[in-house]
Protein backbone atom coordinates (compact mmCIF):
# COMPACT_ATOMS: atom_id res chain seq x y z
CA UNK A 1 0.00 0.00 0.00
CA UNK A 2 1.13 3.63 -0.90
CA UNK A 3 2.34 6.15 1.77
CA UNK A 4 0.23 8.54 2.60
CA UNK A 5 1.19 11.89 1.00
CA UNK A 6 2.45 14.84 2.77
CA UNK A 7 0.70 17.83 3.47
CA UNK A 8 0.12 20.12 0.57
CA UNK A 9 0.88 24.63 0.60
CA UNK A 10 -1.92 26.90 -0.51
CA UNK A 11 0.30 27.26 -3.65
CA UNK A 12 -0.03 23.59 -4.41
CA UNK A 13 -3.87 23.22 -3.77
CA UNK A 14 -4.44 25.89 -5.63
CA UNK A 15 -2.50 24.39 -8.93
CA UNK A 16 -4.46 21.03 -8.50
CA UNK A 17 -7.48 23.15 -8.43
CA UNK A 18 -6.76 24.69 -11.65
CA UNK A 19 -5.79 21.55 -12.89
CA UNK A 20 -9.12 19.61 -12.34
CA UNK A 21 -11.28 22.72 -13.90
CA UNK A 22 -9.47 21.68 -16.96
CA UNK A 23 -9.85 18.17 -16.60
CA UNK A 24 -13.83 19.15 -15.57
CA UNK A 25 -14.09 20.94 -18.98
CA UNK A 26 -12.49 19.01 -21.69
CA UNK A 27 -14.45 15.92 -20.04
CA UNK A 28 -17.62 18.03 -20.75
CA UNK A 29 -16.50 19.01 -23.93
CA UNK A 30 -16.04 16.06 -25.44
CA UNK A 31 -18.68 13.82 -23.53
CA UNK A 32 -21.31 16.51 -24.59
CA UNK A 33 -22.83 16.12 -21.10
CA UNK A 34 -25.64 19.10 -22.41
CA UNK A 35 -28.34 16.54 -22.41
CA UNK A 36 -31.30 18.23 -24.54
CA UNK A 37 -34.90 16.70 -25.55
CA UNK A 38 -38.05 17.58 -26.82
CA UNK A 39 -40.09 20.29 -24.40
CA UNK A 40 -43.43 21.19 -26.49
CA UNK A 41 -45.03 20.22 -30.08
CA UNK A 42 -47.33 22.31 -31.63
CA UNK A 43 -49.42 22.19 -35.33
CA UNK A 44 -49.29 25.14 -37.76
CA UNK A 45 -52.25 24.64 -40.30
CA UNK A 46 -52.21 26.66 -44.01
CA UNK A 47 -49.84 29.05 -45.10
CA UNK A 48 -50.64 31.98 -43.89
CA UNK A 49 -50.25 30.45 -39.75
CA UNK A 50 -47.02 28.87 -40.97
CA UNK A 51 -45.67 32.02 -42.18
CA UNK A 52 -46.56 33.72 -39.26
CA UNK A 53 -45.58 31.68 -36.82
CA UNK A 54 -42.73 31.16 -38.36
CA UNK A 55 -41.61 35.29 -38.58
CA UNK A 56 -42.83 34.99 -34.27
CA UNK A 57 -40.07 32.14 -33.93
CA UNK A 58 -37.50 34.14 -35.56
CA UNK A 59 -38.10 36.90 -33.76
CA UNK A 60 -37.98 35.01 -30.79
CA UNK A 61 -34.63 33.25 -31.37
CA UNK A 62 -33.14 36.86 -32.25
CA UNK A 63 -33.90 37.94 -28.54
CA UNK A 64 -32.82 35.06 -26.84
CA UNK A 65 -35.82 33.46 -26.04
CA UNK A 66 -37.06 29.64 -26.22
CA UNK A 67 -38.30 28.98 -29.63
CA UNK A 68 -39.32 25.93 -32.19
CA UNK A 69 -37.84 23.82 -35.02
CA UNK A 70 -39.81 22.29 -37.77
CA UNK A 71 -39.63 19.05 -38.23
CA UNK A 72 -38.74 17.94 -41.96
CA UNK A 73 -41.50 16.65 -43.56
CA UNK A 74 -44.81 18.15 -43.14
CA UNK A 75 -47.96 15.83 -42.69
CA UNK A 76 -50.43 17.76 -44.58
CA UNK A 77 -51.75 17.79 -48.19
CA UNK A 78 -51.14 20.05 -51.13
CA UNK A 79 -54.27 21.64 -50.35
CA UNK A 80 -53.95 21.91 -46.35
CA UNK A 81 -50.31 22.56 -45.24
CA UNK A 82 -49.87 21.01 -41.53
CA UNK A 83 -46.53 21.58 -39.95
CA UNK A 84 -45.29 20.16 -36.91
CA UNK A 85 -42.95 22.28 -34.64
CA UNK A 86 -40.43 20.82 -31.80
CA UNK A 87 -39.27 22.75 -29.01
CA UNK A 88 -36.17 21.35 -27.79
CA UNK A 89 -34.67 22.45 -24.25
CA UNK A 90 -31.84 21.32 -21.88
CA UNK A 91 -34.26 21.52 -18.76
CA UNK A 92 -34.94 18.09 -17.53
CA UNK A 93 -38.12 18.63 -16.38
CA UNK A 94 -39.44 19.40 -19.30
CA UNK A 95 -38.71 16.53 -21.17
CA UNK A 96 -41.42 14.62 -22.53
CA UNK A 97 -41.45 11.25 -21.62
CA UNK A 98 -44.38 9.44 -23.78
CA UNK A 99 -46.18 10.52 -27.06
CA UNK A 100 -49.29 9.27 -28.08
CA UNK A 101 -51.16 9.46 -31.55
CA UNK A 102 -54.88 9.87 -31.43
CA UNK A 103 -58.69 11.12 -33.03
CA UNK A 104 -60.39 13.78 -32.03
CA UNK A 105 -63.71 12.31 -32.71
CA UNK A 106 -65.44 10.15 -30.12
CA UNK A 107 -66.69 7.49 -31.88
CA UNK A 108 -63.84 7.23 -33.82
CA UNK A 109 -61.79 4.01 -33.37
CA UNK A 110 -58.33 5.34 -32.03
CA UNK A 111 -59.88 8.21 -29.79
CA UNK A 112 -58.19 8.21 -25.90
CA UNK A 113 -58.61 11.08 -23.62
CA UNK A 114 -55.42 11.15 -21.29
CA UNK A 115 -56.26 13.92 -18.97
CA UNK A 116 -56.70 11.36 -16.14
CA UNK A 117 -53.41 9.70 -16.85
CA UNK A 118 -51.12 13.03 -16.62
CA UNK A 119 -51.31 13.11 -20.42
CA UNK A 120 -51.90 16.73 -21.92
CA UNK A 121 -53.28 17.36 -25.47
CA UNK A 122 -51.98 19.01 -28.22
CA UNK A 123 -54.25 20.43 -31.18
CA UNK A 124 -55.15 22.20 -33.73
CA UNK A 125 -58.95 23.98 -34.34
CA UNK A 126 -58.56 23.14 -38.13
CA UNK A 127 -57.77 19.59 -37.25
CA UNK A 128 -61.16 18.81 -35.09
CA UNK A 129 -62.97 16.97 -38.01
CA UNK A 130 -65.62 19.73 -37.98
CA UNK A 131 -65.46 19.80 -41.86
CA UNK A 132 -65.38 16.33 -44.17
CA UNK A 133 -61.85 17.01 -44.88
CA UNK A 134 -60.08 17.98 -42.36
CA UNK A 135 -58.00 15.87 -40.50
CA UNK A 136 -58.53 14.19 -36.46
CA UNK A 137 -55.43 14.24 -35.18
CA UNK A 138 -54.24 15.17 -32.60
CA UNK A 139 -51.38 14.17 -29.77
CA UNK A 140 -51.13 13.50 -25.92
CA UNK A 141 -47.90 13.93 -24.13
CA UNK A 142 -46.59 13.59 -20.59
CA UNK A 143 -43.72 14.70 -18.94
CA UNK A 144 -42.97 12.65 -15.77
CA UNK A 145 -41.15 14.38 -13.25
CA UNK A 146 -40.20 11.10 -11.24
CA UNK A 147 -39.25 8.92 -14.36
CA UNK A 148 -36.56 11.09 -15.60
CA UNK A 149 -34.46 8.37 -17.20
CA UNK A 150 -35.57 7.69 -20.26
CA UNK A 151 -37.43 10.67 -22.34
CA UNK A 152 -37.89 11.93 -26.15
CA UNK A 153 -34.93 13.67 -28.07
CA UNK A 154 -36.32 13.80 -31.20
CA UNK A 155 -39.48 13.41 -33.86
CA UNK A 156 -39.75 13.01 -37.78
CA UNK A 157 -41.83 11.77 -40.17
CA UNK A 158 -41.52 9.51 -43.15
CA UNK A 159 -43.07 8.99 -45.95
CA UNK A 160 -40.98 6.31 -48.36
CA UNK A 161 -39.53 3.35 -47.73
CA UNK A 162 -36.02 4.38 -47.69
CA UNK A 163 -36.98 7.25 -44.80
CA UNK A 164 -38.40 4.17 -42.93
CA UNK A 165 -35.00 1.95 -43.49
CA UNK A 166 -32.43 5.39 -42.17
CA UNK A 167 -34.77 5.64 -39.51
CA UNK A 168 -34.84 2.64 -38.08
CA UNK A 169 -31.47 2.75 -38.50
CA UNK A 170 -30.74 5.51 -36.59
CA UNK A 171 -32.71 4.07 -33.61
CA UNK A 172 -35.97 5.74 -33.99
CA UNK A 173 -39.21 4.27 -32.96
CA UNK A 174 -41.94 4.57 -35.16
CA UNK A 175 -45.11 5.27 -33.45
CA UNK A 176 -48.13 2.41 -34.23
CA UNK A 177 -50.88 4.59 -36.23
CA UNK A 178 -50.24 5.41 -39.45
CA UNK A 179 -51.10 8.76 -40.22
CA UNK A 180 -53.87 8.29 -42.63
CA UNK A 181 -55.56 6.86 -39.97
CA UNK A 182 -56.85 10.60 -39.05
CA UNK A 183 -57.62 11.56 -42.94
CA UNK A 184 -54.11 12.86 -43.49
CA UNK A 185 -51.63 11.49 -45.99
CA UNK A 186 -49.93 7.88 -45.67
CA UNK A 187 -47.14 8.45 -43.41
CA UNK A 188 -45.43 7.74 -39.87
CA UNK A 189 -44.03 9.65 -36.97
CA UNK A 190 -40.97 8.52 -35.38
CA UNK A 191 -39.58 9.49 -32.13
CA UNK A 192 -35.92 9.25 -30.64
CA UNK A 193 -35.60 7.96 -27.34
CA UNK A 194 -32.90 8.77 -24.98
CA UNK A 195 -31.37 8.29 -21.57
CA UNK A 196 -29.95 11.34 -19.54
CA UNK A 197 -29.10 9.53 -16.11
CA UNK A 198 -26.81 6.60 -17.44
CA UNK A 199 -23.33 6.97 -17.56
CA UNK A 200 -22.54 6.37 -21.35
CA UNK A 201 -19.51 3.88 -22.65
CA UNK A 202 -18.01 3.44 -25.68
CA UNK A 203 -20.13 0.87 -27.39
CA UNK A 204 -18.42 0.17 -30.63
CA UNK A 205 -17.14 -3.22 -28.82
CA UNK A 206 -21.16 -3.59 -27.76
CA UNK A 207 -22.15 -3.24 -31.30
CA UNK A 208 -19.57 -4.98 -32.84
CA UNK A 209 -20.76 -8.44 -30.75
CA UNK A 210 -24.08 -7.73 -31.46
CA UNK A 211 -23.63 -7.31 -35.29
CA UNK A 212 -21.36 -10.79 -35.41
CA UNK A 213 -24.04 -12.58 -33.54
CA UNK A 214 -26.96 -10.98 -35.96
CA UNK A 215 -24.38 -11.98 -38.59
CA UNK A 216 -23.82 -15.79 -37.49
CA UNK A 217 -27.71 -15.73 -37.80
CA UNK A 218 -28.35 -14.22 -40.74
CA UNK A 219 -25.92 -16.83 -42.30
CA UNK A 220 -28.06 -19.57 -41.67
CA UNK A 221 -30.90 -18.19 -42.65
CA UNK A 222 -30.21 -15.93 -45.57
CA UNK A 223 -33.20 -15.64 -46.90
CA UNK A 224 -34.64 -13.76 -43.50
CA UNK A 225 -35.34 -10.01 -44.41
CA UNK A 226 -35.62 -8.76 -40.72
CA UNK A 227 -32.47 -10.69 -39.92
CA UNK A 228 -30.93 -8.71 -42.92
CA UNK A 229 -32.55 -5.14 -41.71
CA UNK A 230 -31.31 -5.78 -38.36
CA UNK A 231 -27.35 -6.44 -40.07
CA UNK A 232 -27.47 -3.52 -41.89
CA UNK A 233 -29.06 -1.81 -38.66
CA UNK A 234 -26.14 -2.78 -36.79
CA UNK A 235 -23.35 -1.63 -38.92
CA UNK A 236 -24.45 1.83 -39.31
CA UNK A 237 -24.25 2.30 -35.53
CA UNK A 238 -20.59 0.45 -35.23
CA UNK A 239 -19.69 3.08 -37.55
CA UNK A 240 -21.81 6.12 -35.91
CA UNK A 241 -20.14 5.03 -32.28
CA UNK A 242 -16.97 4.94 -33.71
CA UNK A 243 -16.96 8.36 -35.37
CA UNK A 244 -17.51 9.58 -31.70
CA UNK A 245 -14.62 7.46 -30.38
CA UNK A 246 -12.52 9.11 -33.42
CA UNK A 247 -13.75 12.45 -31.62
CA UNK A 248 -13.59 11.85 -28.18
CA UNK A 249 -10.15 10.87 -28.86
CA UNK A 250 -8.92 14.00 -30.96
CA UNK A 251 -9.27 15.82 -27.56
CA UNK A 252 -7.67 13.51 -25.01
CA UNK A 253 -3.77 12.99 -24.86
CA UNK A 254 -2.91 9.74 -26.45
CA UNK A 255 -0.19 8.56 -23.83
CA UNK A 256 -2.41 7.02 -20.97
CA UNK A 257 0.12 8.19 -18.39
CA UNK A 258 -0.28 11.46 -19.62
CA UNK A 259 -3.69 11.33 -19.37
CA UNK A 260 -3.87 9.84 -15.32
CA UNK A 261 -1.95 12.61 -14.53
CA UNK A 262 -3.76 15.23 -15.93
CA UNK A 263 -7.00 13.62 -14.78
CA UNK A 264 -6.07 13.57 -11.73
CA UNK A 265 -3.85 16.21 -11.10
CA UNK A 266 -0.80 14.26 -9.67
CA UNK A 267 2.65 15.38 -8.78
CA UNK A 268 5.04 13.63 -10.64
CA UNK A 269 5.85 11.67 -7.58
CA UNK A 270 2.43 10.31 -6.83
CA UNK A 271 2.23 9.15 -10.38
CA UNK A 272 5.65 7.20 -10.21
CA UNK A 273 4.03 5.73 -7.01
CA UNK A 274 1.39 4.58 -9.13
CA UNK A 275 3.99 2.95 -11.60
CA UNK A 276 5.61 1.37 -8.55
CA UNK A 277 2.52 -0.21 -7.42
CA UNK A 278 2.29 -1.38 -10.58
CA UNK A 279 5.47 -2.79 -10.93
CA UNK A 280 5.74 -4.79 -7.88
CA UNK A 281 1.92 -5.87 -6.86
CA UNK A 282 0.57 -6.24 -10.35
CA UNK A 283 2.89 -7.12 -13.34
CA UNK A 284 4.88 -9.75 -11.47
CA UNK A 285 6.57 -10.83 -14.43
CA UNK A 286 8.23 -7.33 -15.26
CA UNK A 287 7.14 -7.14 -19.05
CA UNK A 288 4.72 -4.52 -18.58
CA UNK A 289 1.58 -6.46 -19.83
CA UNK A 290 -1.18 -7.63 -17.40
CA UNK A 291 -4.50 -9.30 -17.75
CA UNK A 292 -7.56 -9.20 -16.15
CA UNK A 293 -7.11 -12.19 -14.27
CA UNK A 294 -3.96 -10.08 -12.96
CA UNK A 295 -5.96 -7.34 -11.97
CA UNK A 296 -8.46 -9.69 -10.31
CA UNK A 297 -5.54 -11.31 -8.29
CA UNK A 298 -4.39 -8.00 -7.27
CA UNK A 299 -7.88 -6.75 -5.84
CA UNK A 300 -8.25 -10.08 -4.35
CA UNK A 301 -11.53 -10.65 -6.41
CA UNK A 302 -12.80 -14.25 -7.44
CA UNK A 303 -12.44 -14.92 -11.15
CA UNK A 304 -16.27 -14.63 -11.75
CA UNK A 305 -15.87 -10.61 -11.35
CA UNK A 306 -13.48 -10.91 -14.50
CA UNK A 307 -16.30 -9.56 -16.84
CA UNK A 308 -17.11 -6.72 -14.43
CA UNK A 309 -13.16 -5.98 -14.02
CA UNK A 310 -12.90 -5.87 -17.91
CA UNK A 311 -15.74 -3.59 -18.23
CA UNK A 312 -14.32 -1.44 -15.92
CA UNK A 313 -10.62 -1.32 -18.23
CA UNK A 314 -13.98 -0.59 -21.13
CA UNK A 315 -14.82 2.56 -18.91
CA UNK A 316 -11.75 4.48 -19.35
CA UNK A 317 -12.97 4.47 -23.20
CA UNK A 318 -9.25 4.81 -24.84
CA UNK A 319 -7.57 1.91 -26.31
CA UNK A 320 -3.98 2.72 -27.38
CA UNK A 321 -0.46 0.67 -27.93
CA UNK A 322 2.49 2.70 -28.37
CA UNK A 323 0.89 5.71 -27.89
CA UNK A 324 -1.27 5.57 -31.07
CA UNK A 325 -4.64 6.86 -30.86
CA UNK A 326 -7.33 4.11 -32.05
CA UNK A 327 -5.10 0.77 -32.22
CA UNK A 328 -6.69 -2.08 -29.95
CA UNK A 329 -4.62 -3.57 -27.27
CA UNK A 330 -3.00 -7.01 -28.22
CA UNK A 331 -4.97 -9.48 -28.05
CA UNK A 332 -3.84 -13.28 -26.89
CA UNK A 333 -5.94 -16.16 -26.65
CA UNK A 334 -9.13 -13.68 -27.25
CA UNK A 335 -7.90 -12.55 -24.06
CA UNK A 336 -7.19 -8.65 -23.57
CA UNK A 337 -4.16 -7.90 -22.32
CA UNK A 338 -3.49 -3.80 -20.68
CA UNK A 339 0.08 -1.73 -20.05
CA UNK A 340 0.98 0.14 -17.45
CA UNK A 341 -0.85 3.02 -18.97
CA UNK A 342 -4.25 1.91 -19.57
CA UNK A 343 -4.04 0.29 -16.04
CA UNK A 344 -3.67 2.98 -14.12
CA UNK A 345 -6.24 5.12 -16.91
CA UNK A 346 -8.62 2.49 -15.80
CA UNK A 347 -7.95 2.55 -11.79
CA UNK A 348 -7.69 6.28 -11.88
CA UNK A 349 -11.37 6.39 -13.99
CA UNK A 350 -13.18 4.10 -11.72
CA UNK A 351 -11.93 5.19 -8.38
CA UNK A 352 -13.28 8.63 -9.50
CA UNK A 353 -17.28 7.24 -9.68
CA UNK A 354 -19.41 8.28 -7.20
CA UNK A 355 -21.72 6.01 -6.07
CA UNK A 356 -24.45 7.49 -7.88
CA UNK A 357 -22.52 7.54 -11.29
CA UNK A 358 -21.39 4.08 -10.45
CA UNK A 359 -24.79 2.11 -10.64
CA UNK A 360 -25.20 4.22 -13.49
CA UNK A 361 -21.91 2.48 -14.95
CA UNK A 362 -23.26 -0.93 -13.79
CA UNK A 363 -26.62 -0.16 -15.63
CA UNK A 364 -25.19 1.37 -18.55
CA UNK A 365 -23.16 -2.18 -19.13
CA UNK A 366 -25.93 -4.38 -19.99
CA UNK A 367 -28.27 -1.21 -21.32
CA UNK A 368 -25.79 -1.07 -24.75
CA UNK A 369 -27.96 0.67 -26.61
CA UNK A 370 -28.90 3.76 -23.91
CA UNK A 371 -32.26 3.06 -24.17
CA UNK A 372 -33.26 3.55 -20.45
CA UNK A 373 -33.89 -0.02 -19.54
CA UNK A 374 -32.99 -3.48 -19.39
CA UNK A 375 -34.43 -7.28 -19.69
CA UNK A 376 -35.37 -8.69 -16.71
CA UNK A 377 -33.44 -11.31 -17.21
CA UNK A 378 -30.51 -9.25 -17.77
CA UNK A 379 -30.84 -8.01 -14.25
CA UNK A 380 -30.87 -11.77 -13.03
CA UNK A 381 -27.62 -12.09 -15.07
CA UNK A 382 -25.95 -9.32 -13.04
CA UNK A 383 -26.71 -10.37 -10.07
CA UNK A 384 -25.66 -14.10 -10.69
CA UNK A 385 -22.54 -12.86 -11.71
CA UNK A 386 -22.05 -10.68 -8.21
CA UNK A 387 -23.52 -13.50 -6.33
CA UNK A 388 -22.99 -16.71 -7.85
CA UNK A 389 -24.14 -18.88 -5.21
CA UNK A 390 -25.89 -16.41 -3.31
CA UNK A 391 -24.51 -17.78 -0.23
CA UNK A 392 -25.37 -13.83 1.68
CA UNK A 393 -28.87 -14.89 3.28
CA UNK A 394 -29.06 -11.20 3.24
CA UNK A 395 -28.56 -10.94 -0.85
CA UNK A 396 -31.51 -14.09 -0.90
CA UNK A 397 -34.40 -12.22 0.94
CA UNK A 398 -33.56 -9.24 -1.01
CA UNK A 399 -33.97 -11.03 -4.66
CA UNK A 400 -37.16 -12.15 -3.15
CA UNK A 401 -38.49 -8.99 -2.11
CA UNK A 402 -37.37 -7.40 -5.37
CA UNK A 403 -40.55 -6.98 -7.88
CA UNK A 404 -39.67 -7.26 -11.29
CA UNK A 405 -41.65 -4.99 -14.00
CA UNK A 406 -44.09 -7.13 -15.27
CA UNK A 407 -43.71 -5.93 -19.01
CA UNK A 408 -39.78 -7.64 -18.63
CA UNK A 409 -38.34 -4.14 -18.77
CA UNK A 410 -36.50 -2.73 -15.97
CA UNK A 411 -35.92 1.34 -16.23
CA UNK A 412 -33.12 2.85 -14.73
CA UNK A 413 -35.23 4.39 -11.41
CA UNK A 414 -36.60 1.27 -10.86
CA UNK A 415 -33.15 -0.19 -10.69
CA UNK A 416 -31.61 2.21 -8.63
CA UNK A 417 -34.08 2.60 -6.49
CA UNK A 418 -33.80 -1.59 -5.83
CA UNK A 419 -30.11 -1.03 -5.40
CA UNK A 420 -30.50 1.48 -2.95
CA UNK A 421 -33.06 -0.18 -1.05
CA UNK A 422 -31.16 -3.28 -0.93
CA UNK A 423 -27.67 -2.47 -0.99
CA UNK A 424 -26.35 -5.42 -0.86
CA UNK A 425 -26.71 -6.27 -4.68
CA UNK A 426 -24.20 -3.97 -5.64
CA UNK A 427 -21.66 -4.68 -2.75
CA UNK A 428 -19.74 -6.72 -4.98
CA UNK A 429 -19.17 -3.37 -7.11
CA UNK A 430 -18.32 -1.14 -4.30
CA UNK A 431 -16.18 -3.73 -2.87
CA UNK A 432 -13.96 -3.65 -5.96
CA UNK A 433 -13.78 0.23 -5.92
CA UNK A 434 -12.85 0.38 -1.98
CA UNK A 435 -10.30 -2.29 -2.37
CA UNK A 436 -8.93 -0.11 -5.75
CA UNK A 437 -8.72 3.06 -3.84
CA UNK A 438 -7.05 1.18 -0.75
CA UNK A 439 -4.17 -0.08 -2.90
CA UNK A 440 -3.83 3.05 -4.68
CA UNK A 441 -3.06 6.03 -2.12
CA UNK A 442 -5.86 4.85 0.40
CA UNK A 443 -9.46 5.74 0.63
CA UNK A 444 -8.48 9.54 2.35
CA UNK A 445 -6.65 10.51 -0.66
CA UNK A 446 -9.31 9.54 -2.89
CA UNK A 447 -12.14 11.34 -0.46
CA UNK A 448 -10.48 14.43 -0.63
CA UNK A 449 -9.70 14.09 -4.73
CA UNK A 450 -13.34 13.85 -4.92
CA UNK A 451 -14.24 17.04 -2.76
CA UNK A 452 -11.80 19.14 -5.03
CA UNK A 453 -13.15 17.74 -8.31
CA UNK A 454 -17.13 18.86 -6.83
CA UNK A 455 -15.45 22.13 -6.37
CA UNK A 456 -13.88 22.32 -9.84
CA UNK A 457 -17.28 21.35 -11.06
CA UNK A 458 -19.27 23.83 -8.77
CA UNK A 459 -16.60 26.62 -10.51
CA UNK A 460 -16.94 25.62 -14.02
CA UNK A 461 -21.19 25.87 -13.35
CA UNK A 462 -20.74 29.52 -12.00
CA UNK A 463 -18.49 29.84 -15.18
CA UNK A 464 -20.86 29.03 -17.21
CA UNK A 465 -24.02 30.25 -15.81
CA UNK A 466 -22.28 33.76 -16.32
CA UNK A 467 -21.25 33.21 -19.92
CA UNK A 468 -25.19 32.42 -20.10
CA UNK A 469 -26.29 35.26 -19.08
CA UNK A 470 -23.59 38.05 -20.60
CA UNK A 471 -24.41 35.79 -24.17
CA UNK A 472 -28.39 36.30 -23.12
CA UNK A 473 -27.98 40.06 -22.32
CA UNK A 474 -25.89 40.33 -25.94
CA UNK A 475 -28.99 38.82 -27.73
CA UNK A 476 -31.24 40.99 -26.41
CA UNK A 477 -28.70 44.11 -27.34
CA UNK A 478 -28.48 42.71 -30.67
CA UNK A 479 -32.28 42.60 -31.14
CA UNK A 480 -32.42 45.75 -30.08
CA UNK A 481 -29.73 46.98 -32.84
CA UNK A 482 -31.89 45.16 -35.38
CA UNK A 483 -35.39 46.69 -34.64
CA UNK A 484 -33.54 49.75 -34.19
CA UNK A 485 -32.27 49.79 -37.90
CA UNK A 486 -34.95 48.09 -39.43
CA UNK A 487 -37.17 51.39 -37.88
CA UNK A 488 -34.49 53.68 -39.47
CA UNK A 489 -34.76 51.79 -42.90
CA UNK A 490 -38.59 51.86 -42.40
CA UNK A 491 -38.49 55.77 -42.18
CA UNK A 492 -35.91 56.66 -44.37
CA UNK A 493 -38.34 53.92 -47.28
CA UNK A 494 -41.08 56.79 -45.87
CA UNK A 495 -39.52 60.31 -46.62
CA UNK A 496 -37.90 58.95 -50.64
CA UNK A 497 -41.48 57.48 -51.00
CA UNK A 498 -42.93 61.38 -49.38
CA UNK A 499 -40.10 63.00 -52.03
CA UNK A 500 -40.87 61.45 -55.09
CA UNK A 501 -44.86 62.19 -54.65
CA UNK A 502 -43.92 65.33 -54.18
CA UNK A 503 -41.66 65.91 -57.52
CA UNK A 504 -44.33 64.66 -59.41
Amino acid sequence: MLRRLSFWGKDDKDKELRQLTRTVRKTMQTQKREVKGISDIVFTVGKKEYNDFKAENESRRASGESYFVRVKNDIGSKEKMIVIWKKVSSEKEEFLTDLRLASTQPNHGHFFFGDKEGYRLVVHPEMRGIAAADPTLCLWFKKELNTKSRFISDIRVSYTKDDHIDLARKNFEMLPLCLSNFSLGYANIWILWASSQIVRLTDSDHIEKELRDYTAMLDKNPDDQILSKMVDQCKFRLREAQLAEEDHAKDIPGDDLTYTREFLALKSSELDKMRSVFRKSIDFDRDDRISVEDYCMFVREPLSMSPFIRQIFALSAAPTTNNKIGKPYPIKNNAPVMNIGATLKATAVFCMLSSSDLMKFIFAWYDAKGYGVIDNQLFLDLMAMFHPRHRDDVVVRAMKEVDLPVGGKMPFDKFESDCKKFPHLLYPAFRVQEKMRQRFFGPRWWKQKLGRYTEAKELLEQEKQKEQELEDIERKQRYIVSEELKNESMELFEIRKRRRKKRR
